[in-house]
């Protein structure tokens, strides 16, 4: 079994420049041939990944989790559409010469790698979908509308109304999870940018209302993909319209969970993802 090298909660915050703009990231456990990089969710940064996941997946393979341009430490600006954020990935993993690697995409993240599949393939080993939607996701149209409410709310209040159901149960894995995400004091990441949040929002709107112009049948890569029961933000029934998109898919359900199904159960989505990663 591999040993984590550090724990997420000290990896250091590295930095590498690509066509003039710094890309932050972390990188941790055992440096593969095939690591595992993460894409993020909006708005989030480095400091959203939860570090139980993050730690529970570099116990068995190399991670990567970065912040796409104009996000959190990153520079550049941030791109307005999926295409765009998607070759930034792209540029990223060739930066650091990883030329294969698995794929950890939640929300935003997943629409990113729902694109690479189609586009680069052969840069995808396997891939894991956390709380997103296939391209053309009608329900999309009404995603500002649900930010909007949230932006309302206070921060803790906004987190649990985003990623958790109203139940006390629900709530309280959320609250859990707050206390992990701030468990970290320094080195932390800025938070992301009002342009950057607005460049994200139409990224993602697009996403539910452009044209589609993948097609996810000819993804032959094992895909996981993991949805809460009543995810509001992205409409729990979309991933299982993504599974029946991809060929090769795996969908897993979690009870009484909404938009952070995985934040709600972390050790469980841990179990999956390791075996999917290792032995699927």
């Amino acid at each position: 079994m591999a040993v984590v090298k550090n724990s997420f909660g000290n990896t250091p915050t590295q930095y590498i420049e690509i066509d003039g703009v710094a890309y932050a990231y972390r990188r941790l456990g055992t440096p593969a041939a095939v690591p595992l990089i993460g894409y993020q969710h909006f708005t989030g940064t480095l400091d959203n990944w939860d570090p139980v996941i993050i730690d529970g997946l570099a116990q068995y393979r190399e991670v990567i989790v970065f912040d796409n341009r104009g996000v959190g430490n990153s520079g550049g600006k941030t791109p307005a559409t999926v295409a765009e954020m998607t070759a930034d990935a792209i540029a990223f993993a060739s930066a650091l010469g990883i030329s294969r690697f698995d794929v950890l995409g939640f929300s935003l993240g997943g629409f990113i790698a729902q694109q690479l599949a189609v586009e680069r393939p052969d840069l995808v080993r396997k891939m894991i979908i956390v709380g997103a939607a296939p391209q053309g996701a009608k329900v999309l149209q009404a995603f500002p509308q649900l930010i909007e409410k949230a932006m309302k709310l206070e921060e803790a209040e906004r987190f649990l109304f985003i990623f958790f159901t109203a139940s006390e149960e629900s709530r309280a894995k959320g609250r859990a999870t707050l206390q992990r995400l701030y468990a970290r004091t320094e080195d932390r990441d800025r938070t992301t940018a009002a342009e950057s949040v607005m460049a994200q929002l139409r990224a993602i709107t697009a996403w539910g209302t452009d044209p589609v112009t993948i097609d996810l049948s000819k993804v032959a890569h094992p895909a996981l993909i993991v949805q809460g029961s009543n995810d509001e933000m992205m409409d729990s029934d979309n991933s299982y319209v993504l599974f029946k998109q991809l060929p090769n898919a795996v969908l897993s359900y979690y009870p009484d969970a909404a938009h952070g199904s995985f934040f709600q159960y972390p050790e469980l989505f841990v179990n999956e993802a390791n075996f999917f990663l290792d032995r699927y």
